[in-house]
């Protein structure tokens, strides 16, 4: 049996206990979650079924556990280091340094997305897990969830980026490849700068003066009156 076949095995699996299971059921403590090593069999498939056992745990803004719930960031940083004992950073815009860049076409389940929600890059990511659809931790008021990688959210892709990749030789022996350390395919950075008040303002008044016409009715009559003092 190949990766694909096993993810695809994986990912009917969850989805059949998710309908039997309710949303918020999970394991509140850390230590009871068994962290695997990144060198283990299905280590992809772990790490994508700790995702989805995650559905339903609130957005917190700045939270790292299901105790606390998650941002889009700690939600990622909190499925790698418990499936595959791997510390991402804390941010965002950190993970997108990291890794192997990987373009829209060729994405696999795992692969980390970055996107521009905010007005500058790689403000919010998520974890693509096949069929058009990656899992995220969206805003506050939400959960986290399954969200189809749609015309909106295509607008505001910024890049794709593999931490890991898992591989069979020619003996079915299974092969890690870790890009955690690659660091020279960073994604871009970039901000969206507002145009300054005080320029349009300068602008107004420059219009306005081309317009302005003088008012001499009131300065002769203020003439007269002082001559008469």
């Amino acid at each position: 049996m190949n990766l694909k076949q096993r993810l695809l095995r994986l990912f009917l699996l969850s989805a059949v206990l998710f309908i039997s299971i309710p949303a918020f059921a999970y394991d509140e403590s850390d230590e009871t979650i068994e962290i695997k090593p990144a060198s283990s069999k299905d280590a992809v498939g772990n790490m994508l079924f700790q995702a989805l056992s995650l559905m339903g745990i609130p957005y917190k803004w700045g939270g790292n556990t299901p105790d606390t719930g998650m941002d889009c960031s700690g939600f990622i940083r909190y499925v790698f280091k418990k499936s595959l004992g791997i510390t991402l950073p804390r941010t965002a815009r950190e993970m997108a340094r990291l890794g192997k860049r990987i373009k829209l076409k060729d994405l696999e389940p795992g692969d980390l997305l970055f996107f521009n929600t905010m007005g500058y890059s790689n403000s919010h990511m998520g974890m693509y897990i096949g069929n058009n659809q990656f899992i995220q931790s969206q805003r506050t008021g939400d959960t986290i969830k399954i969200t189809k990688l749609d015309a909106y959210w295509r607008s505001k892709f910024n890049g794709a980026k593999r931490i890991v990749q898992e591989n069979e030789d020619d003996n079915g022996n299974t092969i890690i490849e870790n890009y955690q350390y690659l660091e020279d395919e960073a994604l871009p950075q970039y901000y969206k700068h507002k145009k300054k008040s005080h320029v349009r303002h300068r602008h107004s008044i420059r219009k306005n003066r081309a317009h302005y016409t003088p008012r001499k009715s009131k300065n002769r009559h203020t003439k007269k009156a002082r001559k008469r003092h």
